[in-house]
């Protein structure tokens, strides 16, 4: 059982991590904001839930991952077709961002979890309850498809 400081703590340790998550998720930055309000909401109620054995950082971003599918549930499109808000990034960024915004969801996720918070397949198969081998398989596809994207914007440009 969680107690309150200690919960308070766990959620000040990976509140980085849980927001990062739900950012390169989400379809803009606001949606991203409101499912980690929602996550912590969640988190808190069911706070006695949680195994000690088990990663809370983890623990916390499947409860983001439910609040994001609970939310697009309606439509699922929108994820696809929306992006993050980026106004000031470099060159490239901002096309490289457009191009994972276009991904399915589920591809997004495992950038998401491999690329930006950096765990390995075991652990992003832990975290998104799925077996290794359809992190592995979806990376390799999401990576596929962004290198396609990239080099057909490269070719326009030529």
């Amino acid at each position: 059982m969680l107690g309150d400081r200690r919960f308070a703590q766990l959620v000040d340790e990976h509140a980085g991590a849980l927001t990062a998550y739900a950012r390169a998720v989400a379809p803009d930055r606001w949606t991203a904001d409101d499912v980690v309000q929602e996550t912590l909401l969640r988190a808190w109620r069911y706070r006695d839930s949680f195994r000690a054995s088990g990663s809370f950082e983890g623990w916390l971003i499947r409860i983001c991952r439910h609040c994001l599918f609970d939310r697009s549930a309606k439509s699922i499109d929108q994820l696809v077709d929306q992006v993050p808000d980026l106004p000031d990034a470099p060159d490239g960024v901002r096309e490289l961002y457009d191009i994972i915004g276009r991904l399915p969801i589920h591809q997004r996720e495992v950038i998401a979890a491999c690329g930006l918070l950096g765990y390995d397949y075991i652990g992003a198969a832990e975290l998104l309850e799925i077996p290794v081998g359809t992190v592995r398989s979806r990376l390799f596809r999401a990576r596929a498809a962004i290198a396609a994207q990239l080099a057909e914007g490269t070719a326009e440009r030529a």
